[in-house]
């Protein structure tokens, strides 16, 4: 059977098609366009007309496809969609353009197929923690293989942290406002428990396109190739290094970073400090980075059947 998730996020959207048979996926199409559907939600707590019509465009262009290639659909939204005060807006949007149902995931159903998609095809001994940071949201994980422990959803993400400290994007950040950045995510996961998860093997994961991106950047991939990318390792000086990188540059030099997709180029300074914070909580050296996350494991789920 060919399956296709459609992922509607604050930053982007993204499609997976795929042969699936008896939980084996054979990924035909993968693409991503951002679109910042949740730009300016930190000041409004609404979607504007401007970022929905672009997105429901985006999610019709890759429904048609998917229609193409005869997939049964599945379409997923998550942090902008669970939290703007108009939301029901853009849904009956879409509906009224594709003919089909955008289903809002809690923060622990995104949480938890994220999981499913991320271990699949990463050979983690014992407890491992899972990081999911997108644009509005970063989700965490507790598990072993298929036994997921904890659950929890933290409610920053690269664009709204980008929002709120880095806003002056054509010009350089100093180093204190990145620090104030990394406080701020810090303190955010210490409230929200996520100092709970650390794991006794040490395991951590990470997943979502800041994440993946910073992997790119830092094995200087010319093309921007993720399946590459699957199980690379991340480090905390790989971090701080990008981190101190894209703060010197302006929003146009960063867009010519090798690796550096120049859609990203506003809010991978964002990405950057949550991974860094998120790995400081976490008492971890280093993160294994998966390109497997909620799309795949909804794919090889019971979710869309």
């Amino acid at each position: 059977m060919i399956k296709a998730v459609i992922d509607i996020g604050s930053n982007s959207i993204k499609m997976r098609a795929a042969f699936v048979n008896n939980n084996h996926v054979r990924v035909i199409r993968d693409e991503t366009e951002v679109v910042r559907l949740g730009r300016g939600m930190n000041s409004s707590g609404m979607l504007s007309l401007e970022s929905m019509k672009a997105s429901c465009e985006t999610v019709k262009r890759m429904t048609r496809r998917a229609e193409h290639m005869g997939a049964k659909i599945f379409i997923a939204g998550t942090m902008a969609l669970r939290s703007a005060k108009n939301s029901d807006e853009f849904i009956e949007m879409v509906k009224n353009a594709t003919g089909r149902l955008i289903n809002v995931l809690s923060g622990e159903q995104e949480a938890k197929y994220s999981w499913i998609g991320a271990v699949e095809g990463l050979n983690i001994d014992g407890d491992a923690v899972m990081f999911d940071s997108g644009g509005g949201s970063t989700e965490f994980v507790l598990g072993n293989g298929m036994d997921i422990k904890k659950i929890i959803s933290v409610p920053i993400g690269a664009v709204n942290l980008s929002e709120h400290f880095f806003y002056e994007h054509d010009k350089p950040i100093k180093h204190s406002v990145c620090e104030n950045a990394v406080n701020f995510v810090k303190q955010e996961l210490i409230k929200h428990n996520i100092n709970e998860f650390i794991p006794s093997s040490k395991n951590v994961i990470g997943v979502g396109g800041g994440a993946v991106t910073m992997s790119s950047v830092k094995h200087a991939c010319e093309n921007f190739m993720p399946s590459k990318l699957h199980g690379s390792i991340l480090t905390k000086r790989d971090i701080v290094r990008q981190i101190n990188l894209y703060a010197s540059l302006t929003l146009s030099e960063r867009e010519n970073v090798i690796g550096l997709p120049a859609s990203r180029a506003d809010v991978i300074l964002g990405s950057a400090c949550i991974i860094f914070g998120a790995l400081e909580i976490l008492r971890a050296d280093c993160c294994v980075v998966s390109i497997n996350g909620l799309r795949h494991g909804l794919l090889i789920s019971d979710f869309v059947d």
